[in-house]
């Protein structure tokens, strides 16, 4: 009797859980990455939150955008610095990483719900709810402006029900494939990329008529800026011989204006989708009548 008692004992002893030392683990350091992994995360939504504004039919303004950009890249390089000097202090060249050998196991007994709740989300290999809700709210969104229906359209059932006998003459449509779908997917990215470099050209154009640097280091003050000084307005409202270099000016400045309306024309394009500009009101004069 004494016999399989001891074998059960030894079986038992087999199969029962080993015991770990939590000790030898990098307790600190993965500390510290779960917090930069956290940190990171709030940033994600923060941008996100701030490219959304809201909900509204505005852009929100660049620096804000640029800025959240920065600590998100910043969070991400201090964290892949973490893994990268960890890896070199503890370990050889050419070996894996320590973080490569570690096995997530409870430590102490837990129930089904605390497996669930606790155990398995760090588990977790797959995206949480809410970027696969995002996610298919994106495809379904973009699935709306594409003619192929994006992948909505290769999942959709055959295109020939409801016709009845004319699938029969040979005429039935064609199904989506994503071979389609790529090919569209393609062709907007190459106008996507057409339009950013026409907008490109646009800026250049402007940035190279317009030097701001030439306009704004005048060791000298010319001699338009001397005619408008408010000391000496009185003195030309007296003269009537600078209305008419005033008015020269303003034909001039109108012809500029044409020029680059025509340059600008040119590099953009015909404009068939630009709303038209306000019309111009003229200031007519009206003559006094003396009582």
């Amino acid at each position: 009797m004494s016999q399989p008692t001891s074998q059960a004992q030894q079986s038992q002893s087999q199969t029962a859980n080993p015991t770990l030392a939590p000790s030898l683990l990098p307790v600190g350091q993965l500390e510290s990455l779960k917090f930069k992994s956290s940190q990171i995360i709030e940033s994600i939504q923060a941008l996100q939150w701030t490219l959304e504004a809201g909900n509204q039919n505005f852009m929100p303004s660049w620096p804000d955008i640029l800025s959240k950009y920065n600590i998100l890249l910043s969070q991400s390089h201090s964290l892949s610095t973490s893994l990268f000097s960890l890896h070199t202090q503890h370990s050889a060249p050419n070996s894996q990483s320590p973080f490569e050998q570690l096995a997530l196991h409870p430590n102490v007994g837990m129930t089904d719900a605390q497996l669930e709740n606790d155990l398995i989300p760090l588990l977790r290999n797959q995206q949480t709810t809410d970027v696969l809700k995002m996610e298919n709210d994106i495809v379904r969104r973009l699935s709306e402006h594409m003619s192929t229906k994006g992948s909505l359209g290769v999942l959709a059932p055959p295109p020939n029900a409801g016709l009845g006998g004319l699938a029969r003459f040979g005429s039935m449509p064609k199904r989506t494939e994503y071979e389609d779908v790529l090919r569209e997917c393609d062709q907007i990215r190459v106008e996507h990329d057409a339009r950013c470099t026409r907008a490109e050209n646009a800026v250049n154009i402007l940035r190279d008529k317009y030097d701001w640097k030439a306009r704004v280091e005048v060791e000298q003050e010319e001699p338009e800026e001397l005619e408008w000084d408010p000391r000496l307005q009185d003195d030309f409202d007296e003269s009537g011989g600078k209305e008419g270099g005033a008015g020269g000016y303003a034909g001039s400045r109108h012809s500029n204006d044409t020029d680059e309306e025509e340059e600008l024309e040119e590099v953009l394009g015909n404009g068939e989708h630009t709303p038209e500009a306000t019309p111009k009101v003229v200031a007519t004069e009206i003559p006094m009548v003396e009582s």
